[in-house]
């Protein structure tokens, strides 16, 4: 049986490490103490929040197909709520999302997911890989200056500019992957005590260093105390993506006060995430890349759309190429 590295445990790469099962011994390399990248969910105190992604939508019939005995036991569940946009501080549309393609979330936390890609795997958790080698065998090897050695192949699963800083630049794709641009986010966390009078659930705001505002506790399966997450625009990001963050939370809660007409300096808990990749420019791209020379992938939301299903889609398409082509 061959022998497969994967470096990321987000989406993607627990994607990719669920349908190799069959094909390959697998090891995840993660650089974090949590599962999921984009998709996790954070805790303090009494509260959690999905501080990346909010929702995730299933257009594709793979897609809808794999999440279907999930929605069947109840570890996903369909988001319907009220949203609106605002402008100008004011409330310019509404919709009502159970009319419309469902939103679907994690339960209790949008973590839910990768947590069940992630049952059985052998991941590393805190293992930040600085260097690879492809001679005659794939070699990984960790800040510590640990070697893990014997792969027949090496899948990047992270964020472009992370996976160039490891590719060699003989890579097939090099060039084509350094000029995916990738824009930054601030996700702010506020936890309260009392609940605040807010008659929506989720909410754009499209002139604003805020561009968007869920009420994480009102989704479905969440039994902590009242809780937002709200997430900065990407022009305000680019612009203070170096900034103190005590400066960038201030800010941000001031913006919020004046968009929710409600004071939210009274949060208990007040947190802010730094998301330096947290979308990209191009939106359409090849949903992987596959150097057969060099026994090297690269997959990823960033790949195809930059969607939670676009990262299902590029691992899922990766896999099927491999099981044709390499096993």
């Amino acid at each position: 049986m061959k022998k497969v590295a994967i470096i990321g445990a987000g989406l993607s790469g627990l994607t990719a490490a669920y349908f190799l099962e069959k094909y390959a011994e697998v090891f995840i390399f993660e650089k974090s103490n949590g599962l999921g990248g984009r998709m996790s969910t954070r805790r303090h105190d009494r509260y959690s929040f999905d501080h990346g992604a909010q929702y995730f939508t299933a257009k594709t019939k793979r897609f809808l197909d794999f999440i279907k005995p999930l929605i069947d036991n109840g570890a996903i569940k369909r988001w319907n709520t009220k949203c609106v946009n605002i402008v100008n501080y004011n409330v310019v549309e509404e919709q009502n999302w159970n009319s419309q393609q469902p939103r679907f979330v994690g339960v209790p936390g949008m973590n839910q997911l990768v947590k069940h890609f992630a049952t059985g795997r052998n991941i590393f958790m805190n293992k930040r890989v600085v260097s690879i080698e492809v001679d005659s065998e794939g070699v990984v090897r960790d800040e510590d200056g640990k070697t893990y050695n014997g792969f027949d192949l090496i899948i990047f699963a992270v964020p472009g500019p992370q996976a160039l800083s490891l590719l060699l630049p003989s890579f097939n794709y090099y060039d084509e992957i350094k000029k995916i641009e990738m824009n930054p986010c601030f996700s702010l966390l506020l936890g309260f005590d009392k609940e605040l009078a807010i008659d929506f659930g989720a909410a754009k705001i499209l002139d604003s260093d805020v561009s968007w505002l869920a009420v994480n506790s009102k989704k479905p399966g969440r039994s902590d105390p009242f809780s937002l997450v709200l997430q900065s625009s990407v022009n305000f990001a680019r612009k203070n993506i170096n900034e103190d963050h005590k400066k960038i939370m201030v800010h941000l809660m001031e913006e919020t006060t004046r968009i929710i007409k409600r004071d939210v300096s009274s949060a208990s808990v007040k947190k802010i995430h730094r998301w330096v990749y947290a979308s990209n420019q191009k939106k359409e791209n090849k949903s992987f890349f596959l150097d057969r020379k060099l026994k090297l992938a690269v997959c990823g939301d960033w790949c195809n759309n930059g969607k939670v299903e676009g990262a299902f889609c590029s691992a899922y398409d990766l896999v099927a190429e491999l099981k044709n082509k390499f096993f």
